[in-house]
Order: structure tokens, then sequence, then C-alpha cells
């Protein structure tokens, strides 16, 4: 199939590989290995290297993965691919060679000029080199017509696909095991902005409470659209990423202030012979981060939830990661003990009343009893069997009933 070869980009696409692995770029990194930089162009034979940022995932996986959503701007002669705050300009200068373009062959190979050498990018999705079957790595023309047989010929071809939010979409998938009722919930960092459909909702914190029982407060964006760079709870009434489809915007959305979440972008953890330096990873602290949970049916940021994080064994020690594209909230230190058994979020009426009560100020009378976070006295007597898990007002303090 041949491609126009003026082509004209702009907006938001994915890059599948014509291969028979049906692979899509992903940005995963922002880091470029020595390997990569000193490659013998004039070699003509195999260049053994890869652009570590630009990982391969296969088809199925592709329709959650924020890193595959590219912004393409430019044409066939000239293109520029932009996703995870990171573009294919920038990368590429990494290798030291001054100003280098990406272009587009009429066949649809991707490759681009170093010191006079074309170099093509290839889906290293065939048996060699076997330690790189999920990279997007680079190889002089003469090695890829030596090297290659015909039917592997086809990795060095990349077919641009258009996002039409039908076929080709961006979906949540809620992927921390959390589902209170019939709802299900996650947090999303992408550096692209987005709308969620009338089924979805979208928070953030924007205060928290440590005195007695932490707490913290859930703000809702009632017209569900997320700029980009804004980490975010997401509730969603389906577990499945297909029902879970958003429409992606291209629009510059005033930032949101005050929000307490943070987010990150890249969990890159080299593996096998990968130069130790790519590692672009947050590495989690129990001390001073909490993540989603859910706490006897409740939303909670908690020290431990292993669904919520990226968890590494090397030599039989548990590494901990803050996975890509997702959320966390930070906490001071001098909190870790307080927070330990979970930070509560509430909406804002039960925060407001929650955050201001440190005891009934009522008579001795009125204080008799067990109050809901609204003021609602639902028991006559400071007896809490049998009421439901909650936060409830108990002779005067805020107390957590499991």
């Amino acid at each position: 199939m041949a491609f126009p070869l003026f082509a004209q980009y702009s907006g938001f696409y994915r890059i599948l590989n014509q291969g028979t692995a049906s692979r899509y770029i992903s940005i995963q990194n922002t880091k470029v290995s020595d390997e990569s930089k000193n490659i013998n162009y004039s070699s003509g034979v195999s260049v053994n290297t890869a652009i570590e940022a630009l990982q391969l995932i296969k088809a199925n996986n592709k329709d959650s993965d924020a890193g595959t959503i590219l912004y393409i701007t430019g044409n066939n002669n000239d293109l520029t691919l932009e996703a995870q705050g990171m573009n294919t300009q920038k990368l590429l200068k990494k290798l030291d060679q001054g100003d280098i373009k990406l272009l587009r062959g009429n066949k649809g190979e991707l490759y681009t000029y170093v010191s006079g050498y074309p170099l093509y990018m290839l889906d290293y999705g065939f048996d060699y080199p076997t330690t790189r079957k999920s990279t997007c790595g680079i190889a002089t023309s003469s090695w890829i017509n030596k090297g290659l047989q015909t039917d592997e010929k086809n990795y060095v071809y990349w077919k641009i696909v258009k996002i039409d939010n039908d076929k080709e979409f961006f979906g949540v998938k809620p992927s921390e095991g959390i589902q209170i009722g019939d709802k299900y919930y996650t947090t999303l960092y992408t550096t692209f902005a987005y709308q969620l459909p009338e089924s979805m909702k979208a928070f953030y914190v924007d205060q928290y409470n440590y005195s007695g029982t932490p707490i913290a407060e859930l703000k809702e964006i009632t017209n569900r659209k997320i700029p980009a760079s804004t980490p975010v709870i997401i509730e969603c009434s389906s577990n499945n990423v297909s029902d879970n489809k958003v429409v992606l915007l291209e629009d510059n959305l005033n930032s949101i202030s005050g929000n307490k979440l943070k987010g990150n972008v890249f969990c890159y953890i080299p593996e096998g012979n990968e130069d130790p330096k790519l590692k672009n990873a947050l590495e989690y602290s129990k001390s001073t981060m909490r993540v989603l949970a859910s706490v006897n049916g409740q939303l909670a940021f908690v020290a431990e939830n292993d669904n919520a994080l990226r968890v590494v064994t090397k030599n039989g020690t548990k590494e901990k990661y803050i996975p890509a594209n997702k959320v966390y909230l930070p906490i001071n230190s001098a909190y870790n003990t307080a927070t330990a058994n979970g930070i509560l979020l509430l909406q804002p009426n039960e925060y407001a009343v929650a955050a201001s009560i440190s005891k009934v100020t009522a008579n001795e009378q009125d204080k008799t009893g067990i109050f809901t976070l609204t003021g609602v006295k639902v028991k006559e007597d400071n007896n809490a069997d049998g009421l439901p898990s909650g936060i409830y007002i108990i002779d005067g303090k805020k107390q957590v009933i499991k």
C-alpha cells in the first residue's frame, strides 16, 4: 500500500506496525542509552540498538495505554510525534546529531537521516534480537536488506491511524481493583485533555484534615472536562475499557487550582542487559505517599494497596513504584502514623461537617447519642452495635465504625 507523499497531520493518532506482531508505538520513557548514541552508521551491518522511549505494545492493550496517544503534526517530510510530555524532535536530538527530522516513506517507513545515512524505525517483532522483542529500534537500510527475510521487512512499515472515538479510542481501565456498589474507581494522569461521558465522573482532592480521623474532601469536576496534566480519581459504571471511552480534546483548558493529588507519567525500569541509567520511575514511599483503595466500602487513600502500585521483585526484594499515568496523594511524613489506616474521602457537605466538629457543641443532653457527620442523630445512646460502616460522632468525637 502506498501512502500520500505530502500527507498533512494535525491531531491525535496511533501508529501501528505492519508486521505480524501488530504492535503500536507507546511512549514509555524520555531517555536514550549510550548504546543508541554510539552507532556506526556507515558500517552497513546490524545496528543492534533501540530507541528506548518508543516501546511497542500489542493491539489488545493499546486502548487504555495513554502512551499510545500521539499528537502528530507536520507532513511526511517533517513529522513530530508528541506524547507523555516529550516529542520525537527532542528525542532524536538526544542522539547528539543536531537537528534531525522524522520522515515517512511512500510505503509507510518511518526513518531519519543521521550523518547522511538513513536510519529506519524497526519493530523487533521477530526472533532477533530476543532481548529487544518489546522495543522499537533503529537500523540501517543495508542491514534491513541483508539481515531481514522478506516477511520480516514489514516490521519497518507503519500505519498512522486517526483517533475517531469509535474503532480507535482511548478508554479508562479501572486497575486498582476498587468496586463500591455498582461503581468502579481508578486514578488517571494524562498529558492530554479529555472529556468524560455522562456515565462517568471525575474528582480531585482540594483539602484534607488529619485531626481525629484523617479525612479529605472530594471535589467533582462537574463539566467532566479534564485539563491536560491533571491527576484525578475517576468513577466508572463498568470495568471494561470499551464502555469507558473518553473524547480527546485539543483545547487548552484552564488548569484546576488547589488539587492536592499528584500524577506520574513514566514507570520505566530497565531489565536484563539494558542500561541502568534508563531508569525513569517514581519509587513509592509509604511515609510520604498514599494510594487509592476501598476501606469498608468507602473510598480512601491508604498506605497499603499493591493493586495500585507496580511491584517489581529483584534479588528477592520487592520494589514498589507509582505506575505510569497513575495518581497518588502526598502527605507530610509527620502524619505517617496518623494516616496509616487510611484517609477517608468525603463529599463536600460531609467533609465540612466532619472537619469542623471536634466536639458536639450542644448541652450534655444533646451530646448523648450517636450522630452522622451531617448532624442527624441515629441512636439515643453511645452503643454503636448494628450501625453500618462509616464515620460517626460518638461522645462528641469522630469515630470510624468498621
